[in-house]
């Protein structure tokens, strides 16, 4: 492995794409629908390139977004403006440690692959955690996804800016010191996810962690990876990997919780 030779990605360089990124904010979706009525008050902690964010109002959800990149805070703007959800989607630069929101304003909260980033003289996971707490309504939920499995580090955690992979049992407890009660648990990424990820995921990091965003994109791997069509299919194909959830054999873990 040549950890040595890769260096972070500019976080907001380019939009996030790709069949695990589609799988996983579906599951982040389901998760928090299940756990809410059709309507409310949401906040996206970190909510990246807005994808998520996007799919939240469809719901019938109003959302307030955070963001650190000043780059993808404008591609939020931009994509609201496009789709005419300015009213539904209202998103500012931030950090997810210290978010601008009153106490107990939000009926639910998404924070997706998010706490991995945060470094510990930014205050940590511990911070990040505590200030969705503090902002969520008394018994509100929230879901949380983070990589899993510290043994699973590679060049992609490097490239991805990650400052830690999560033990199951670690994550379980952060959100139980902060003050929240575990509704459910699930890992995602095995078999397929890890397959994907060793055969394809992980050698195009290693071959274009060199490259700028536009070369990257003018690469014919790169432009499969934004296909409509092709990552629904395989993202729809990941979904195998829900019957292995409950073992902490994938490569995320998705953990749903309320506050108490």
């Amino acid at each position: 492995m040549s950890t040595d030779i890769i260096q972070p990605t500019p976080w907001g360089q380019s939009e996030i794409r790709g069949p695990v990124h589609l799988f996983r904010e579906r599951l982040l979706l389901r998760q928090l629908c299940a756990l809410m009525p059709d309507s409310g008050r949401v906040l996206d902690a970190g909510c990246g390139s807005g994808s998520l964010a996007m799919d939240l109002q469809k719901e019938g959800f109003r959302i307030d977004a955070i963001e650190h990149s000043e780059e993808f805070v404008e591609l939020v703007h931009h994509k609201a403006a496009r789709y005419g959800s300015e009213s539904r989607v209202q998103v500012q630069q931030g950090s997810v440690t210290e978010m601008p929101f009153g106490d107990g304003v939000f009926d639910g909260a998404v924070c997706g692959e998010v706490l991995e980033h945060i470094l510990p003289e930014d205050g940590g996971d511990v911070a990040a955690v505590a200030e969705l707490h503090r902002v969520l309504k008394r018994q509100a939920p929230l879901v949380v996804s983070v990589p899993l499995n510290p043994k699973l580090w590679d060049d992609a955690d490097v490239w991805a800016g990650h400052v830690k992979r999560y033990r199951r049992e670690e994550l379980v407890a952060l959100l139980e010191g902060a003050g929240f009660v575990i509704h459910d648990i699930r890992t995602w990424g095995f078999p397929l996810g890890r397959i994907y990820h060793r055969l394809l995921f992980g050698p195009w990091v290693r071959r274009t962690a060199s490259m700028d965003a536009e070369q990257r994109n003018q690469r014919s791997d790169t432009k499969a990876a934004s296909n409509r069509q092709l990552v629904e299919a395989v993202a729809g194909l990941f979904r195998i990997d829900e019957l292995f959830s409950r073992f902490a054999l994938g490569r995320g873990i998705v953990v749903s919780a309320r506050k108490v």
